[in-house]
Formats: C-alpha cells, sequence, structure tokens
C-alpha cells in the first residue's frame, strides 16, 4: 500500500495523521573575499562589492573591510556568517538588504554575533538611488547612527 493511500485511510478511521516536515534549507553560506579590517559587509551579490558605491564605503569606514555574499554553489566548505565571524574576530557586521539579513538570521537579526554588533542597512540598489538612506549609513559608519 502506498504512503498516500495509507494516510487517506488512516484519515478516514478518525486517526490523526501526522506527517514529518522536510528539513528547512541549511544555512546559508558565504563567500568570503580579501581584505584586513575589522569591518565584514554582506552584500547579495559579488557585483555589489566592487562598485562605486562599494569603493566609497570602504573609504568611510577608513580600513579595508572584507566583502561576502552568498555562495550560489552552497559548498559546505563555505563558512556561514557565523563562522565566519568567528573565524575572523570580525567586530563590525553590516548586512545590505532585509531580505539577506532574512536569509542569514530568519525573522530576527542579532544586535550582536560573536565579537561583532550587527546592522542591518538598505540593500546596495536602495542606497544607490535613495539620498536618505546613503545618509543614514553614513551616520551610522561615523558612529552617529544606532
Amino acid at each position: 500500500m502506498n504512503e498516500a493511500r495509507r494516510r487517506a485511510y488512516l484519515e478516514a478511521m478518525g486517526y490523526d495523521v501526522w506527517v514529518a516536515k522536510p528539513p528547512g534549507p541549511g544555512p546559508v553560506r558565504l563567500v568570503v573575499g580579501p581584505g584586513e579590517g575589522g569591518d565584514l559587509l554582506v552584500c547579495a551579490a559579488p557585483d555589489a562589492s566592487g562598485s562605486k558605491l562599494a569603493a566609497d564605503i570602504a573609504r568611510a569606514l577608513g580600513n579595508d573591510p572584507v566583502w561576502a555574499w552568498p555562495d550560489p554553489d552552497d559548498d559546505a566548505a563555505r563558512p556561514t556568517v557565523d563562522e565566519a565571524v568567528a573565524d575572523r574576530l570580525f567586530t563590525r557586521l553590516l548586512v545590505f538588504g532585509e531580505e539577506l539579513a532574512h536569509a542569514l538570521f530568519g525573522p530576527k537579526a542579532p544586535d550582536v554575533l560573536r565579537s561583532s554588533a550587527v546592522r542591518i542597512v538598505p540593500g546596495m540598489d536602495e542606497l544607490a538611488v535613495r539620498g536618505s538612506a546613503k545618509q543614514a549609513l553614513w551616520r551610522l559608519i561615523d558612529g552617529r547612527g544606532n
């Protein structure tokens, strides 16, 4: 008897049928680029880290930040955000975009992850076109924002 028919018989007899929920997706793995600074900047794609805006952000930080993005191949040898922070002892983690933050942390991003203060900022596309979002990012980098 196949599984669907077995469940139908049990339901017809009044039994509650519990079905194992398939496991959710695993943790997001990151491609971590070069850099030596204490800042980990996670964006949605590698091309965002090479933009003029990314260069402006790096200059504003005043160090050589490390850029990262989700690994499209989901290679298990690549670190998760937690592992990347633990390995390199980053002190600031900027995640560009709410959708990316949700993928990395779930519905609620932590304020601190190991040694790193976590801040969710607008995505790179939004920063490129919204002056107020960019101003808020500059204030945050300057230490005058949350």
